[in-house]
């Protein structure tokens, strides 16, 4: 999500570049047809650029989590963190928040957080719990080898009437093996991105929506704890759906494509497999780098 959020300062780009993607399908029939294609293909351009993006987005979505482990749940530090860094959201860094909500209920810490900016209006709502030996526990120590974290956000633009790109998410992680060298997470992500680009004449919209499954992604402890997210091994079963249309004086259109996307973690590399209907992109993405400290 924190990765997330600072991509959108280069998020009207990627619309720029998945609307050649758009128009290519207007002025022609032709598709990729080749078994595995070449990463420079207009056609998958823009797909690469959110499939990274969504790459980086997990590691520090999975980092989020680790660092519930440092913070009790709701602390004000902790939460504007979440809300408050980027600065396209926020162009006062020491704004306050404008609701800040943090209960514990059986077993669970319940944190509901707001703040409305000047362009975008940001929500968080987070239940964290704390786990030892399977029992439920309030405070978070080194004691702790399991943490169940559910994350749901949304950052939306207050103009819907000038050009903007809105997140929302929904992250389900379960860490374990805490006390333990390396950590394992499995979970479930669900990602939304839509870009609109208003113009004299001209509106544009892009959306990508992202559906993964986490399977035993391992991330090793530090001499710094858990503060180093980098993924060294496990897989993401991805979904994606991108949708597109346009309208402007002359002519007007819309389409989408879904494509299947493998992704296997190898000491910070992703291995991307992905597939639409007619063909096939490999390749490897430097998501992160492994701490040797």
């Amino acid at each position: 999500m924190r990765f997330g959020k600072l991509t959108a300062l280069t998020g009207v780009l990627i619309i720029a570049l998945a609307l050649v993607y758009g128009c290519s399908d207007d002025k022609t029939t032709s598709t990729p047809t080749v078994t595995y294609g070449s990463i420079d293909d207009p056609n998958f351009v823009p797909v690469k650029a959110q499939i990274d993006s969504a790459l980086s987005v997990f590691v520090g979505d999975i980092l989020v989590g680790f660092d519930n482990l440092y913070a009790s749940p709701g602390d004000t530090v902790s939460i504007r963190a979440e809300l408050l860094m980027p600065p396209f959201v926020v162009p006062d860094p020491n704004a306050g928040l404008d609701t800040l909500i943090a209960i514990y209920e059986n077993g669970w810490h319940y944190v509901y957080a707001t703040y409305v900016g000047n362009v975008y209006n940001a929500r968080v709502i987070d239940s964290i719990q704390f786990q030892i030996d399977g029992t439920p526990t309030q405070d978070p120590s080194y004691h702790v080898d399991q943490v169940h974290f559910i994350n749901n956000w949304e950052f939306t633009a207050i103009n819907p009437d000038v050009s903007h790109v809105d997140f929302t998410g929904r992250n389900d992680f379960d860490y374990t093996n805490l006390d333990q060298s390396t950590a394992t997470i499995n979970g479930t992500i669900d990602n939304n991105v839509e870009g609109v680009y208003i113009g004299v004449d001209t509106t544009m919209t892009n959306a990508f929506t992202f559906s993964f499954t986490a399977t035993n992604v391992q991330v090793p402890k530090t001499y710094h704890g858990w503060k180093a997210s980098c993924p060294t091994a496990g897989t993401l079963d991805m979904t994606m759906t991108h949708t597109f249309s346009w309208t402007n004086a002359v002519t007007e259109g819309n389409g989408a494509t879904e494509w299947t996307i493998q992704v296997t973690f190898n000491d910070g590399t992703a291995t991307v497999t992905a597939s639409n209907s007619v063909a096939t992109w490999r390749y490897e993405y430097d998501v992160c780098q492994v701490s040797t400290n």
